[in-house]
């Protein structure tokens, strides 16, 4: 199945793609759900999304798509899990997954306006899998960290490169507010070669240029990896996110940084895209202006 939340007018419903491809395109179901996480949070949500035929049916060309799940608990981040990503930039493989974490308040639409911060001068787009989780799990093993994956969506998770290493915390570079397109859809594991450590394809075109190739076939610690050690240290609940890491980038050495008015594919086979365009975010006395919620 492939799952979104959309907005409509002043709420958002939970829905699926009833007909229509990778591209994006075709119908959604309505599935009597305010949003995914209160699917995910119904132990029969998903396999109620699976047998519904009946609701009202949305067109999936015009809809409004939100970030998959709207105010996940937890968004964790794993840096360094493409080799050919570790050995650019002259770092030896980890033993165990490098976590970061991000705030929900930077989660966007995958077709929302990525919001550029005034004093941001060396923003890359940063293309990832994301796990999105489906049952609580705490000190899972291999079978429980599976069986905890709902599916996976597409996060394009940019970031600041300065920032990143102004104070040698490169997890400061990707958490302000609206900076980090996600979605459109959640696409269950069945649907996907591998299933839950999928082998598909993804890159990010900026500006009709692609500038990220990679594979999450080559992933270091594939995502049942990454949900085992994430949930040794805090239980992961329904809605969760755990995006996996980017591949090499090495378009972003050219020092090409985004800036207002560019425009971003961030996409996986199988799974969707995130097509954004890049908005400066106008500071007046310290207070940001045109960084509206979402």
């Amino acid at each position: 199945m492939k799952l979104a939340t959309i907005r409509l007018g002043g709420g958002t419903r939970a829905v699926k793609q009833i007909d229509g491809d990778q591209h994006d395109g075709g119908a959604l179901l309505d599935l009597g759900y305010p949003d995914l996480r209160a699917l995910l949070t119904d132990p029969e949500g998903l396999s109620k999304a699976a047998a519904a035929t009946d609701g009202t049916v949305y067109d999936a060309e015009t809809a409004d798509f939100a970030p998959p799940v709207l105010d996940p608990d937890k968004v964790v981040c794993v840096a360094h899990n493409y080799g050919d990503h570790v050995r650019r930039l002259g770092l030896t493989l980890p033993q165990h997954p490098r976590l970061s974490t991000k705030f929900s308040s930077a989660l966007i639409g995958a077709h929302d306006p990525i919001v550029k911060p005034a004093d941001a001068h060396a923003l890359d787009s940063a293309v990832e899998l994301a796990v999105v989780i489906g049952r609580a799990v705490r000190h899972a093993d291999d079978e429980a960290a599976a069986a905890a994956i709902a599916g996976f969506t597409v996060m394009n998770d940019v970031t600041d490169r300065d920032l990143e290493f102004e104070m040698d915390e490169w997890g400061l570079g990707n958490i302000w507010d609206r900076s980090t397109p996600i979605g459109p859809y959640l696409v269950t594991p069945d649907e996907l070669p591998g299933g839950v450590s999928p082998a598909v394809a993804l890159s990010t075109v900026v500006n009709g240029a692609q500038v990220q190739t990679g594979d999450t076939a080559n992933l270091h610690f594939d995502p049942v990896h990454v949900v085992r050690r994430v949930s040794r240290f805090m239980e992961l609940v329904p809605g969760d996110v755990v995006a996996t890491g980017s591949p090499s980038s090495p378009a972003h050495d050219h020092g090409a940084h985004l800036k207002a008015g560019d425009t971003i594919v961030a996409s996986i086979d199988g799974i969707g895209a995130c097509r954004s365009t890049v908005v400066d975010d106008a500071v007046v006395d310290g207070t940001a202006i045109g960084a509206s919620s979402h």
